[in-house]
């Protein structure tokens, strides 16, 4: 219960006492709905600092994540660098034994052209020993 003495002669201000006979300028309804409106203003900076918080660790962790994803696409570029840089290493390895496959078969001609050569002065040689050693035996025996 509150009780009311208005002062309106000079100011037109209403000034009550309240329940607990604290002296309120605004009426008690009035009051009521100020300290109701002034828990609601707390209630919902509350709800904005607690939102803030969970936004801040949100960002945190997109923040952890993106360096993260960064960190996974440097590894596969990397990677895909080396496949390819592979395939280059296997083709130029292939060019270089093709390169000694076609210096041995070279090789192996003229080792086969000189096996053939020499082949023909070894029966030329026993050709002319077989003369040599048959004009002696003609010789010995005449």
């Amino acid at each position: 219960r509150s009780q009311k003495f208005e002062m309106t002669e000079n100011i037109g201000v209403a000034i009550t006492f309240d329940d607990n006979n604290q002296i309120r300028v605004l009426e008690s309804e009035n009051y009521k709905e100020t300290e109701n409106l002034k828990n609601e203003c707390l209630d919902f900076l509350k709800k904005i600092v607690n939102f803030n918080d969970m936004v801040g660790h949100l960002t945190e962790v997109l923040h952890a994540q993106a360096g993260k994803i960064e960190e996974e696409k440097l590894k596969a570029v990397g990677a895909r660098n080396r496949i390819e840089s592979e395939a280059e290493n296997r083709k130029r390895k292939k060019q270089e034994l093709q390169t000694l496959i076609n210096e041995k078969k070279i090789e192996l001609e003229r080792l086969n052209s000189q096996y053939e050569s020499l082949l023909k002065v070894e029966a030329e040689q026993k050709l002319l020993i077989e003369k040599l050693s048959n004009n002696e035996s003609n010789q010995l025996i005449m």
